[in-house]
């Protein structure tokens, strides 16, 4: 059995997944990293997209995650994010309806102030990434 580390994603209500995994990649905010036991200490800023766990029980368990930041210590992992769904859990039709719903929301530049329009992209990112992981 490869070496393992412990694996957390926490969302501001519930703790999502806490488990034993020998091998996590997730997307920051400067492209894909990955983690593998006895990484580096770091703590790095997510962007919206998957989370993929490899379980050290075998298996593999992929998240969406709406940005965040994921913190590797000693020989823990954790990723703390406003949303996590399992991909599990996506319907693609809901999917695709969301990412309808979200471009259709989309304002002229000048129209919007600043931060909402940036609710607005983000929003439109994480249901596109819904929509990818929906599709396989």
């Amino acid at each position: 059995m490869p070496a393992s580390f412990r694996c957390s994603i926490v969302t501001p209500s519930q703790s999502v997944l806490n488990t034993d995994a020998s091998y996590v990649s997730y997307e920051a905010w400067d492209g894909q990293r990955g983690v593998l036991d006895g990484s580096s200490a770091s703590l790095t800023q997510l962007a919206v997209g998957t989370v993929r766990v490899d379980l050290a029980a075998g298996g593999t368990k992929t998240y969406v995650i709406d940005s965040g930041f994921a913190q590797m210590r000693g020989n823990a992992l954790t990723i703390l994010t406003d949303v996590a769904v399992d991909s599990a859990e996506i319907n693609a039709a809901a999917a695709e309806r969301e990412y309808a719903d979200a471009r259709a929301r989309v304002v002229e530049p000048g129209n919007v102030a600043p931060e909402a329009r940036a609710r607005l992209e983000r929003a439109q990112r994480l249901a596109a990434t819904k929509v990818r992981v929906a599709r396989g």
